[in-house]
């Protein structure tokens, strides 16, 4: 039996082979072609197909203001109107600055006065307060520094005005002892009775020593004053109604500072009296 299997000559193999090769390359071609198209021409997405809205022109520092009459009419009137609030606020404010100062100016030298009443008072010196008080009084009110720093130097109290009339009291109700004994029997009787009209202050001697300490501890100096000089033996209580005096002046003269500082009369601290 003879075996009859077909053979391909070489040739025909090679041509079926070289057309299958070109086939598949060519569809690897195409494809990568056709994806390539495909990727540059495929549509955008909707929002990126929406177009903007235009944009807004901005305004630039070069741009002109309007000129029209009525519109700068309108604008100055409008910073006249500003400028002249501003104007009364700071007049405002500066006239309450002013008042703030004067008052605390005035409170200032009125506790330097105060202070200056209660060394007087207690009968101490001045210390510091000297100073302050020719600082803020000096100009205005001389005479009555003066006076004050020389009560505080030569200190009186009421307590020595009242020690004193305890130690000059039986001179002052009987008077002079020099006048013999017959005149001081005199005094003496006429004390004894004293006729006085109802609701007057008995003029006996006893009486009036007793309402001149009365008078002295309610620090009323002058009524006391006036009283030692109704006494037989007024006239020698000299050195005291002196120091009495001295005690009233320099009261007195804290009462002049301490209206004048109420009233603002009295200098700044800083300013210095000459």
């Amino acid at each position: 039996m003879t075996d009859e299997t077909p053979t391909l000559s070489p040739r025909r193999g090679i041509s079926l082979n070289l057309a299958l090769g070109i086939a598949v390359a060519a569809l690897i071609v195409g494809g990568a072609i056709g994806a390539t198209v495909l990727h540059w021409w495929r549509p955008a997405p909707a929002q990126q197909m929406v177009a903007a809205p235009p944009a807004q022109p901005m305004r630039t520092l070069a741009e002109p203001l309007a000129t029209d009459p009525e519109a700068l009419t309108a604008r100055q009137a409008t910073l006249a109107a500003e400028v002249a609030t501003l104007e009364q606020r700071t007049a405002q404010i500066s006239g309450e600055a002013a008042t703030s100062a004067n008052y605390a100016n005035r409170a200032e030298a009125l506790m330097v006065a105060f202070a200056a009443r209660r060394a007087i008072d207690r009968g101490v010196g001045l210390g510091y307060l000297e100073q302050q008080l020719r600082d803020r009084f000096g100009t205005s009110r001389p005479a009555e520094v003066d006076t004050i720093v020389h009560a505080a130097r030569n200190p009186v109290t009421v307590e020595d005005l009242r020690l004193g009339i305890d130690t000059i009291g039986p001179q002052l109700a009987f008077g002079p002892g020099d006048r013999g004994w017959i005149d001081a029997f005199r005094r003496q009787l006429a004390n004894l009775i004293v006729i006085h009209e109802q609701g007057t202050p008995s003029p006996a001697s006893g009486d009036r020593l007793e309402r001149i300490r009365r008078l002295l501890t309610q620090r009323q100096v002058e009524a006391a004053i006036a009283e030692v000089d109704r006494l037989p033996g007024g006239e020698q209580a000299v050195r005291w109604k002196k120091a009495a005096k001295q005690f009233v002046d320099a009261h007195n003269a804290l009462d002049t500072l301490e209206a004048t500082a109420l009233q603002g009369g009295a200098a700044p601290a800083a300013v210095r009296a000459n």
